[in-house]
Order: C-alpha cells, then sequence, then structure tokens
C-alpha cells in the first residue's frame, strides 16, 4: 500500500503516514476505505477484470462517474482519470462521452480546449433554458447547445486521438448534416445509425477539429454531446457524465437519448455521485423511500445492459444549500448516507463515506476553513476535489489489491 501511494501521490503518502499538514487533520482515516453492507462479490469481479487488462491490454474495461456539479466540474474525475493513466498499470482507453461546455457558457475542467464561433443559447436537463421555445432531446450529458446562427461552429482539440467522432443531437428540419474539418480534410457528416445525430470517420487519427453546422436561415441545430473514439480500441476508459443541479431522476425523466446513449458506455464498475441535489431541501420535504425508488430506476437501466456491473455509491458530502437567496446547513445529509447504504446492500454494491470522511454534520465548515471547500460550503475547491481524487483511487486500488 505505502508503494502504491508513493507512486501516486507523494504528498498523500505523508498524509496517510501521519495526517500532518500535508493532509489536513479534517480527512477521517478510518473513513477513507470503501463499505461494503452486501456482498464483495460485484467488485471482486470488477477486480479480475481489471488484474486481466494488464495482461490483455487490447481487451476493454469502463469506469463510468455520473454525478451533477462535482462531476461537471472536472476536478474530481479528472484527478481519478489521471490516476490510472499516470501509474502506467493499466493501458489508457478512449475519453467517452464529451460535451463542449464553453457553448453553453458553462464551468469544465479544461482538460481539453474548446472555442465556439456564433452564438449559442445553453440548455440543461436540469434546469432547461426559458430562453427556447421548446427543448432539446437530451441524453447521457445531460446539457446542450443550441443554434440558429448561420456562422455558428466551434473547434475541438484535445490530448488524445481518434479516427470517428460521433457528434450527437439534431438538425431542425431534418436533412441537414455538419460538416468537419481535420487538418487538410472537409468530411461530411453521415446520419448515426447507432445514436440519434451523426458520424464521421477520419482517414487518420486526429486530435483537433473544427464542426460546422452549415445551417440555413430556417434552421438550427441542437448539440447533445461528443463521442471521439477509435473502434477496437483497448485498454481502460473512465467516462464521467455529471451536469450541474441534477437529481436522480434527471436522466429517467429529462433524457429521452439516455439509454441509447448508456448502451454504448458498456460499464464495468459505475460510480454514483448523484444525492446531493435531491436532498437539498427542508428535513420534511426530503423522503428517503422516493430517493431510493428513482435510484433503483437508474441502477436497473444500468443492470439490463450490464448484468455484472460494480457500483460505488458517494454518500453526500456535508454541506450548505440555497433557501430564500442565502446558504443554510443541509441537514439531510444522514439521510442520503443511511439510504445509499441501504442501496449498496439491496444492489451488492460499495459505499464511499464521503460524509463520514469528511467528519459529519458541521464538517463543511471546517473544510472551508482548510481551503478545501468554497464559501458556499457545497462545492469543494480544485485542491479538494484532487484530494478527493486521490482517496478514492486509493480506497479503489486497495480493494482491488493493486
Amino acid at each position: 500500500m505505502r508503494r502504491l501511494l508513493a507512486m501516486l501521490c507523494p504528498a498523500l503518502l505523508v498524509c496517510f503516514a501521519s495526517y500532518s499538514q500535508e493532509c489536513p487533520s479534517c480527512v477521517l482515516p478510518d473513513s477513507t476505505g470503501l463499505r461494503f453492507p452486501g456482498s464483495r462479490e460485484r467488485m471482486e469481479a470488477f477486480a479480475g477484470r481489471l488484474a486481466a487488462l494488464k495482461a490483455h491490454p487490447d481487451s476493454t474495461l469502463t469506469i463510468w462517474h455520473i454525478g451533477g456539479s462535482h462531476v461537471q466540474a472536472g476536478w474530481l474525475s479528472s484527478r481519478l482519470r489521471h490516476n490510472f493513466d499516470s501509474l502506467g498499470h493499466f493501458p489508457a482507453g478512449g475519453r467517452g462521452f464529451i460535451f463542449p461546455y464553453p457553448l453553453a457558457k458553462t464551468n469544465f475542467d479544461h482538460s481539453y480546449n474548446v472555442s465556439g464561433e456564433g452564438e449559442w443559447i445553453g440548455t440543461r436537463s436540469s434546469n432547461p433554458s426559458k430562453k427556447l421555445s421548446g427543448q432539446p432531446s437530451f441524453g447521457i450529458t445531460g446539457i446542450a447547445a443550441v443554434t440558429k446562427d448561420t456562422t455558428a461552429a466551434f473547434a475541438l482539440g484535445t490530448p488524445f486521438s481518434y479516427t470517428r467522432l460521433h457528434i450527437l443531437g439534431s438538425t431542425e428540419p431534418e436533412g441537414l448534416c455538419p460538416r468537419v474539418v481535420a487538418g487538410p480534410d472537409t468530411l461530411m457528416c453521415r446520419a448515426d445509425t447507432l445514436l440519434r445525430g451523426y458520424v464521421v470517420d477520419f482517414p487518420h487519427p486526429v486530435d483537433s477539429v473544427r464542426v460546422e453546422p452549415c445551417l440555413d436561415g430556417h434552421a438550427s441545430f441542437s448539440l447533445t454531446g461528443l463521442l471521439p473514439e477509435t473502434p477496437m480500441q483497448g485498454g481502460l476508459r473512465y467516462v464521467s457524465t455529471g451536469v450541474n443541479g441534477a437529481r436522480t431522476t434527471t436522466w429517467t425523466e429529462r433524457c429521452p437519448e439516455f439509454e441509447r446513449e448508456m448502451s454504448l458506455v458498456e460499464p464495468d464498475l459505475v460510480i454514483w455521485g448523484l444525492g446531493i441535489n435531491d436532498s437539498a431541501c427542508p428535513g420534511k420535504d426530503f423522503d428517503p423511500e422516493r430517493f431510493k425508488r428513482n435510484y433503483r430506476r437508474l441502477l436497473d437501466k444500468v443492470l439490463a445492459e450490464r448484468p455484472g456491473c460494480a457500483f460505488i455509491f458517494i454518500t453526500n458530502n456535508d454541506s450548505w444549500r440555497y433557501a430564500r437567496r442565502r446558504m443554510v446547513h443541509n441537514d439531510n445529509g444522514r439521510a442520503v448516507q443511511k439510504a445509499m447504504y441501504e442501496l449498496a446492500a439491496e444492489y451488492d454494491g460499495a459505499v464511499w463515506d464521503l460524509f463520514s470522511l469528511m467528519g459529519g454534520n458541521g464538517s463543511a465548515e471546517i473544510w472551508r476553513a482548510e481551503g478545501l471547500m468554497k464559501p458556499d460550503r457545497l462545492h469543494f475547491t480544485r485542491a479538494g476535489y484532487e484530494l478527493l481524487g486521490d482517496l478514492l483511487y486509493a480506497a479503489l486500488m486497495r480493494e482491488c489489491g493493486e
């Protein structure tokens, strides 16, 4: 374990060894591991597949992290992805679904580059834009950017290369197809037979493209995501899909393309980070049974596609919530924690108890004082997210025997 941590993050090694200034005392060491209120069988199967990936790098293993603003911010998921890639034990697979967040004028982690032209209107499935008379057919990303501008376009640059690009979305009226410029090549997209949208194949691997919707004066284009990939590529994929304000019902009730797009994720492990927005209400208004019912709908959708999938439930962090334009403490942290343990017992999943790791009720104030949470005591700072990414990675690797 000590050798793993030394490779993972020297500061984290000091943290585990002494819990000194390098790792704040607000981290409770006895709560950093995964907990199993039910069977470990699913996680043991995942650990076996992870070990097999070393011997068979052309095989594929996928971890899917789904949640709200903690995931959209990207620092937590990027840290986890970096830890998997940087140790060199596992071949890096594709990135999976991404979204050009600057077109929607919202935050992301800048692990890839996006620049837009023309006028775009952003809208989220968790809080649809009132500027749009109709809403796009949201999918797995839970977010969209819409344009009617004939000059609209965007450029995408990634730190990885790919040979195929799925452009998720639609044009109204139908019939128009975007074109993609990649170096000297200008390619017309074709209708995607797998997903709602368009697809283009490149003669050579690319890492920089320009997408042009090619609208006339009466059409509109709704972009709901991108899937850059190299068919038959092996390795470990860490896919993250999160949207600010997302609840358990966001994907089940407002994203009609969710199941179709989910079928291409093929997850071996899903990390669930939903719950903070479901519980952002007075205690009397939070119904744990309804919360679990909503979660089961998502869990059952995944199991219908991937019966052997493993699950990790991340409990809510201690937090504050907005109430009448001011912040008040969210008293539902313990109720969500209990519900997560019950779901994990029911579905043979693991719990990563962030609520306990932080110190339980009232700990958000301490984490803010340590510079690990933002003043809203709801979101973490970059340093806070990266610390959590290191801790969760170490917990998962310890459980997988790495």
